[in-house]
């Protein structure tokens, strides 16, 4: 896993999801991933859901390079500052 996933994995900790929903099984794999093997490539669809889980509960997540990073793959490349 890049640098950028295990910090986005470990924010995911503190997020509340709905029990209902299938958010938190996709987190609690992603976190017992991150825990047993931090250095195992995570295949596509699973660094999907990541950062799917990290944009949906953007607002609970302090890491605010994770938050741009997530920002960038669901919206497309960043826009320009003029």
């Amino acid at each position: 896993m890049t640098v950028i996933e295990l910090r986005a994995i470990a924010a995911l900790r503190s997020v509340k999801m709905p029990h209902q929903s299938k958010h938190p099984s996709l987190a609690a794999w992603l976190i017992a991933a991150m825990e047993v093997h931090p250095d195992w490539k995570l295949p596509l669809e699973k660094s999907a859901d990541l950062w799917f889980l990290v944009w949906r509960y953007r607002r609970q997540i302090t890491d605010a390079e994770v938050i741009a990073h997530a920002d960038e793959l669901v919206n497309g490349a960043r826009s320009l500052v003029f």
